[in-house]
């Protein structure tokens, strides 16, 4: 059989199959209708007896006297009245005679022994368990057909009538369906059913055959071709043009999409905020490499994953990401925690989300800021150090002039005007300060190795440390760190530091110093066990004169961030009050950019 034959065949076969299974959902469909109005009916059934025998009941005892004294009593005198009434039965077998699948009506009452029943030879027997209607419905469709194309076992609808202060019911009426009657009733819809739907079934496996027929059509050509090459009488070197063309259109086709997959990853790459690209189903499809440095994890772990994955619901990100997503709704400059969230929907279902470091740009803000007052102090301390220095050159003349005439008169005021020329020499030294501090630097710039250069720091520390009780503990110091910058000014900057962090602990704890490599950064962390440095100072310290410890003269810090400035760098403040500061200095590596 032919390639061609067999697919015809395949297709026909799969179309009768569905047809097939189109009329079985019908029938069960008309199986489980039946069954519901069946069940309907025989509830009606089982409330209209069970509204009569409450009525008669009562009727016919609230004509009795004397009246009974308890409720057993009366209760017992309205099982007497239903046992007795002789129209009851007469009402039973007229309301079985208008049902059609009811065969069997019958009143209860104590133990379930028979009151009354459509059928007189039943009365005084219990009355029989049957399974439940609705059993019968709750079935599956297969095993409900051939329950009901069997008919061998009946079923009941039960309604039980009691009253309130006793807990077992005072009558029970039960209403039995026959099976074999609900049989004769639901097969011959059936059979119609299946008779009608024949027609269905075999226009719809002629329409399958024809149409897999026009379908296939084109492999008749292809064979035939085959068959042409394989004796000979078809050229191999056309066939072979055509692949050639066909791979050349697939690897052009291929390439392009190559290209334009790089041009996006580049794109994404020089992006400082990390993008994430969602599906309509919430899957994460393309992020960029700033991803991987946000998250910790490679973009091949990342892409393929749900948002919920990636990020939990229960953080916050996750939460404001899920809520996002979830409702399609567009988000703008939303900080949550320490980022900065956007998400943009896009019209074929998917979003755009970007993120970026919300504590960073505070930090750049706060540096920028400190930056500006430190080149406005620089300014005006410089005119001002001028101005101030060539009075006290002259003050100090004066003052010598002065002591040689007053002291041989008055040897009694050498005190005083000691207590003046240190003063002097003091305000001079100020000014010295404010004059070195606002001239430009000239740095000599030099390869060097960051690693080694703080590690001979750290042991120039190490025992002044030891002698105030505090344990230094190093990382990342082994391996070389190459960078361009001037040797004496990093030294001079990462040694306030140090010394600032030391002093901080006079009753002893822990400095830490951890060199790591962060992109195309160095980036050193030194760390104490300090009082830690109030929120409220964080922006003040790097400010020249300005300083949180009482012998301080602030003037470390702001020539610690003047220098890192210097070297295209960045410093960061960071700890908790009240259990240390960690102190964060980048700089740009041999061959990167800052």
């Amino acid at each position: 059989m032919s390639l061609r034959s067999r697919l015809m065949l395949i297709l026909t076969g799969m179309a009768a199959v569905l047809s097939l299974i189109l009329v079985a959902i019908q029938i069960n469909t008309l199986i489980q209708i039946w069954l519901e109005q069946t069940d309907e009916r025989v509830a009606l059934t089982a409330h209209f007896v069970k509204s009569y025998v409450q009525d008669r009941a009562q009727e016919r005892a609230a004509a009795m006297t004397p009246q009974p004294a308890n409720l057993d009593r009366r209760v017992e005198l309205w099982r007497e009245v239903i046992a007795q009434d002789r129209e009851l039965p007469e009402l039973l077998g007229r309301t079985l005679a208008q049902r059609g699948s009811v065969v069997e009506i019958s009143v209860a009452g104590e133990w379930g022994r028979t009151l009354a029943s459509s059928n007189a030879e039943k009365v005084g027997v219990p009355i029989t368990p049957r399974l439940p209607l609705d059993s019968l419905r709750e079935r599956n469709p297969l095993d409900r057909f051939l329950l009901v194309w069997n008919g061998t076992v009946d079923y009941e609808h039960r309604v039980e009538l009691g009253v309130e202060g006793r807990k077992d019911p005072v009558f029970t009426i039960q209403v039995l369906v026959s099976s074999v009657l609900l049989r004769d009733a639901i097969i011959p819809e059936v059979r119609k059913t299946a008779i009608a739907s024949l027609p269905l079934f075999f226009f719809s496996s002629l329409a399958a055959w024809l149409v897999a027929g026009l379908a296939l059509r084109p492999l008749a050509g292809i064979s035939r071709t085959i068959d042409q090459i394989a004796s000979g009488q078809a050229g191999l070197a056309a066939v072979q043009e055509k692949l050639r063309l066909l791979g050349e259109q697939f690897r052009g086709a291929q390439m392009g999409a190559t290209q334009l997959r790089d041009s996006v990853e580049r794109l994404t790459e020089r992006l400082e905020e990390a993008i994430f690209l969602f599906d309509e189903g919430g899957r994460i499809t393309m992020c960029s490499e700033t991803a991987e440095r946000l998250l910790g994890v490679k973009r091949s772990e990342i892409t393929g994953r749900f948002a919920g994955e990636v990020f939990p619901p229960a953080q916050p990100l996750g939460a404001a990401l899920a809520v996002a997503l979830g409702s399609r709704q567009t988000v703008r400059e939303a900080v949550v925690g320490r980022q900065m969230l956007n998400v943009d929907i896009l019209p074929g279902g998917g979003a755009l989300a970007r993120m970026r470091d919300a504590e960073g740009r505070r930090i750049v803000e706060n540096q920028l800021n400190v930056s500006t007052r430190l080149a406005a102090i620089s300014r005006l301390t410089s005119g001002v150090a001028h101005e101030i220095k060539n009075p006290l050159n002259s003050i100090a003349l004066r003052l010598e002039l002065l002591r040689s005439r007053v002291l041989p008169e008055m040897p009694d005021a050498t005190g005083e005007l000691d207590v003046i020329a240190q003063e002097i020499m003091r305000l001079d030294r100020v000014v010295r300060t404010f004059l070195d501090f606002t001239r430009p630097v000239e740095i000599e710039t030099r390869d060097l190795d960051l690693a080694q250069l703080a590690g001979e720091l750290v042991e120039l520390l190490r025992p002044e440390a030891e002698r105030a009780g505090v344990k230094v503990e190093t990382s990342g110091l082994d391996g070389p760190v190459p960078m361009r910058g001037d040797a004496d000014l990093l030294k001079q900057a990462l040694m306030n530091v140090l010394r600032n962090g030391l002093e901080a602990m006079p009753d002893g704890g822990r400095l830490g110093v951890r060199l790591a490599r962060e992109n195309n950064e160095a980036v050193i962390s030194i760390e104490d066990t300090g009082p830690g440095i109030p929120q409220e100072s964080r922006d003040k310290i790097f400010q020249l004169y300005y300083s949180t410890k009482r012998a301080g003269m602030g003037i470390g810090l702001a020539m610690t961030f003047r220098a890192v400035q210097l070297h295209n760098g960045g410093v960061e403040v960071g700890g908790v009050e009240g259990e240390g500061t960690t102190f964060r200095m980048r700089f740009p590596l041999s061959g990167g950019e800052a």
